[in-house]
């Protein structure tokens, strides 16, 4: 199959990554049909996705006609998983991120889809090679972990299981390039893949700094938004919810390390129901979707230098262990999947090993987590030629 083969493509799950997903292929001119359980789902996704259209027509970035083209001829929906995919050569899927329904959902795929479709999971953390298992075909299934925002996020994760075959990553990679996305092969199964997995430590360290609570998270937070992010680690948090951020490390805590082991701050909000901006509370109090930061003072022990010393680390751990195919792809990753200014291995060019070496040593001394340990690259300043 060629890429120019790919003439439906079949969405299951029409939540914020499954209607995105279906408008960025049906803005390439795929035939999309979206499934999902309940019709309100469906008619929910399909609203958005035409609210996202009115707002290009209204930029004059598309015509209404274009749009009246892909909501009217392009996009249909269904609650009928089997009919829906059983002519489609390509079936991504977007549902809660757990294994068991991932692989229900696969094993249903795979028994009515074409034997030659491909089959991709959005999954961000689960493991490819274990829902392959649910799948005839095993060679056909891989990760195509797309970012939130979908129609605006640019990076494509095509993510090989133990089991997938090259001719399918390459295809599935040349077919982002025709969602105008911009891919970076996974090629190893971990936990978190790139992007995630490079952000993992900081997640430790965000966890570590609540339970310590010698510095006000405010302080970290006053510090970023004078160096132009527009969300400090803490507010990013609470945005995208405790509960996420919990269940994301006590899944690193199972998967890479017992490091990531969510810490008992972050078990009280739980616990607490303090999730963040969706409940109002967490590590910040919300008001009118804004989190409540006490800028006045800036942190002089916990600065954008630890974020970035333990983001290098982990990115050269990262090409270490085979995960990305080179530097440039990591740096790519970061940049257009987290709108990083630039990738670590960019940022830390310029920047004196010694530093990142103590700047680790001193985090490993005050929280005591292996993960902050100097990789030797790090160390001997070798990570600035690593992959050339």
């Amino acid at each position: 199959m060629n890429v120019e083969d790919i003439k439906k493509v079949a969405v299951i799950g029409s939540g914020a990554m499954g209607h995105g997903i279906a408008q960025v292929c049906i803005m390439a001119g795929c035939n999309v049909v979206m499934t999902d359980v309940k019709q309100e789902f469906l008619d929910n996704g399909v609203a958005k996705i035409r609210e996202s259209l009115d707002f290009l027509v209204g930029k004059e970035k598309i015509t209404a006609d274009d749009r009246d083209n892909m909501l009217n001829n392009l996009l249909s929906t269904s609650l009928d998983l089997k009919d829906a995919v059983k002519d489609a050569q390509l079936v991504i899927e977007a549902v809660p991120e757990v294994m068991d329904l991932k692989k229900q959902v696969f094993a249903d795929v795979s028994s009515a889809a074409p034997k030659d479709a491909l089959l991709a999971s959005n999954t961000s953390t689960m493991s490819i090679t274990e829902i392959a298992t649910a799948v005839d075909n095993p060679e056909r299934f891989l990760g195509m972990h797309f970012f939130n925002p979908v129609n605006r996020m640019k990076l494509v994760e095509v993510i090989y299981g133990q089991k997938t075959s090259d001719e399918n990553v390459n295809l599935l990679f040349e077919f982002s390039e025709k969602l105008k996305k911009i891919p970076v092969k996974v090629l190893k199964d971990s936990p978190g893949f790139i992007v995630n997995r490079i952000g993992a430590p900081n997640q430790a360290l965000i966890s570590a700094i609540l339970d310590e609570g010698k510095i006000k998270p405010d302080e970290i937070d006053a510090v970023m938004k004078q160096m132009g992010m527009p969300m400090g680690p803490f507010e990013l948090a609470d945005y995208v919810g405790i509960d996420v951020f919990y269940h994301t490390l006590k899944y690193y805590s199972e998967t890479l390390s017992k490091d990531y082991t969510p810490g008992k701050t972050l078990q009280a909000m739980m616990d607490r129901g303090d999730l963040g901006m969706k409940t109002g509370k967490g590590i910040y109090v919300w008001e009118n979707g804004k989190a409540q930061i006490d800028t006045s003072k800036q942190s002089t022990e916990i600065t954008p230098m630890e974020f970035l010393a333990i983001q290098v680390n982990e990115a050269v751990r990262v090409y270490k262990e085979g995960i990305a195919e080179s530097v440039e792809d990591i740096d790519k990753g970061m940049v257009h999947g987290m709108r990083a200014f630039a990738g670590p291995f960019a940022l830390a060019a310029g920047t004196d090993p010694k530093q990142l070496t103590d700047t680790l040593n001193k985090l490993h001394e005050r929280y005591g987590l292996d993960i902050f340990k100097p990789e030797p690259e790090i160390q001997d300043g070798s990570f600035k030629t690593m992959g050339k």
